[in-house]
């Protein structure tokens, strides 16, 4: 039976402390994840382990993050998004005051990488899917806001890592993230309110999960996680490769970042005019152009140019998603949905990075990468384009 709740705080100011919430709790938990590449070099030096060892520890992070999705989005369906970033805050904020004290680095895929992993799962989708939920009129807007908290944190946690390490050490920096991690997130979880919306019984997630539409949607998120992946993992080393300094090669990945917030803002505000479908391919085609940057490059002013592009275009794209899904399926049940359509990243973390190595390794030669990511955005935007003839389904929502 249909379930009745009061709908006058759809698109309210009270649905604005929710954006709020959704920002600072992205913000939180891709701040940590990802400033892992700066504990790299302290982790190895007290424990003794191999860079591929290390970097398998973020492999379990990432894909537990996303594996898990389904299983929270759900969750946060059934309960309420408050109580499963809630659980965020104490498995974040504990396995990180946990990892600040162990002597065993295999103890580290439990506090570390499970308990974080985990903690991205339970604190991203919820926060995320209650946002779409709490708007109609203005939801491309507010979700746009509420997912540039990754941007913010990807900007924020790694230079206050580094800062940190430096003056106190990793432990101790790890129980800073901690504390702030367990207080933000119980902040942020006492914000996330239950929607007020009329929820009708129109078939359940697996069956919009079985549509082509679903299947275009997951290809192309799947492959622009490949060439964002790639990206990340190969185009510092790409760089020196070219003579570029340690230096100047790290800036690279920091104006990926600081584009990816201006593209979720920039790009994201051109969908009111153009159209969600028109921006959201847009964004994948500037990417693609991106890709060909690199390809073609031959030296740094080129690099500067690919991920300024891709970091415009990824950040656009990540934040329409949610808007996407949401014109496409419907708001009911959208945090299942939207954790069936992030596996897509979780593959991505296992077949992009994995293949561009083996190429590297064959042929000595990291421009490889490129066209790893060059391939993933060729198909990323072959696989968009068809959707903008899907028309959106009905909303399962009733507001006065």
């Amino acid at each position: 039976m249909p379930v009745s709740e009061n709908t006058s705080g759809i698109d309210s100011p009270r649905a604005w402390l929710v954006v709020v919430a959704a920002f600072f709790t992205s913000a939180i938990a891709y701040g940590v994840s990802y400033a892992f590449g700066v504990f790299l070099k302290p982790l190895q030096a007290t424990f003794g382990v191999s860079h591929a060892t290390l970097s398998t520890l973020f492999s379990a992070l990432s894909v537990l993050s996303y594996f898990l999705g389904p299983i929270t989005g759900e969750l946060s369906d059934k309960i309420g998004p408050r109580p499963v970033v809630a659980s965020a805050a104490v498995l974040m904020g504990g396995g990180l005051l946990l990892s600040a004290r162990v002597h065993s680095f295999p103890l580290l895929y439990l506090t570390f990488g499970v308990c974080i992993g985990a903690a991205v799962a339970c604190s991203y989708i919820p926060s995320v899917a209650a946002v779409g939920e709490w708007f109609k009129v203005q939801r491309d807007m507010a979700l746009g806001i509420a997912i540039t908290g990754t941007g913010l944190g990807t900007l924020v946690g790694a230079p206050a890592a580094a800062k940190l390490i430096g003056r106190f050490g990793w432990r101790e920096t790890l129980q800073v993230f901690g504390w702030i991690s367990v207080i933000g997130l119980l902040a942020c979880a006492a914000l996330l309110l239950r929607p007020p919306v009329l929820k009708k019984v129109t078939g359940n997630v697996w069956e919009k999960v079985r549509t082509r539409p679903f299947a275009l949607l997951y290809l192309g998120l799947g492959f622009r996680g490949v060439a964002l992946y790639a990206t990340i993992v190969f185009l510092p080393a790409f760089a020196m490769d070219l003579g570029v300094g340690h230096l100047a090669a790290a800036k690279l990945i920091g104006y990926l970042g600081v584009a990816s917030i201006a593209g979720r803002f920039g790009l994201t505000a051109l969908a009111r005019r153009y159209g969600l479908m028109n921006t959201y391919i847009f964004s994948c085609g500037i990417m693609l152009a991106g890709c060909v940057t690199w390809v073609l490059s031959h030296g740094y002013a080129a690099l500067v140019v690919f991920a300024l592009a891709m970091g415009m275009g990824y950040g656009a794209n990540a934040a329409m998603t949610p808007s996407v899904a949401a014109s496409k399926f419907g708001i009911e049940g959208l945090g299942r949905l939207l954790g069936w359509l992030y596996t897509s990243f979780g593959v991505a973390c296992m077949v992009g990075p994995p293949l561009a190595g083996v190429l590297i390794d064959v042929t000595h030669d990291y421009r490889y990468s490129a066209y790893v990511a060059l391939v993933g955005g060729i198909v990323s935007l072959a696989a968009i384009v068809p959707l903008r003839e899907v028309r959106p389904q009905m909303e399962a929502v009733a507001v006065d």
